[in-house]
């Protein structure tokens, strides 16, 4: 046990060193990468959520002023929603990425026809368009159909606060 321990030590004492110089560079650059990698995911992630809540309030978490008209409401917030949906885009894991993508072209077709007005409009007579609490109880489930599309997008950013 003595010659293999001798002859370790031999072979350390004559070893070059360039290979343990290059293993340690590339272990710091490897960190610093991690490093900067988790950075630019907390931006992401700081972004959606706070694009999403700036851009949405009145909408979500709490309604507290919907609009006429969702869709003329929302054109000029697509735009900024898309750029944050495609920033975190880039740190969501492979498995999960179809579900995202699904998820915010279910909230992006909502928003830009407007949810449901656009099918009930075009479905209804004149003599239940004059119907106000079937009205009223649509336009319930229609941000009630928002608020779930909402959240089912910001559910994504809840695995990078662990």
């Amino acid at each position: 046990m003595d010659k293999v321990i001798e002859q370790i030590s031999l072979y350390i004492h004559d070893a070059p060193i360039w290979p343990f110089a290059l293993l340690g560079v590339i272990l710091l650059v490897t960190m610093g990468v991690d490093v900067l990698n988790h950075r630019r995911r907390e931006e992401a992630v700081e972004y959606f959520e706070t694009v999403f809540h700036e851009e949405l309030i009145g909408l979500y978490p709490i309604v507290t002023r919907w609009p006429d008209n969702l869709a003329t409401y929302m054109q000029p917030r697509l735009p900024v929603l898309r750029d944050a949906f495609e920033v975190l885009r880039n740190f969501i894991p492979q498995e999960q990425l179809r579900e995202y993508n699904r998820a915010w072209n279910r909230f992006y077709q909502f928003s830009r026809l407007g949810g449901n007005d656009q099918i009930r409009q075009s479905n209804l007579s004149e003599a239940e368009e004059t119907d106000l609490e079937e009205g009223q109880s649509e336009q319930h489930q229609q941000q009630q159909d928002f608020q779930k599309m909402v959240a089912d997008l910001l559910v994504y950013t809840e695995q990078f606060r662990k």
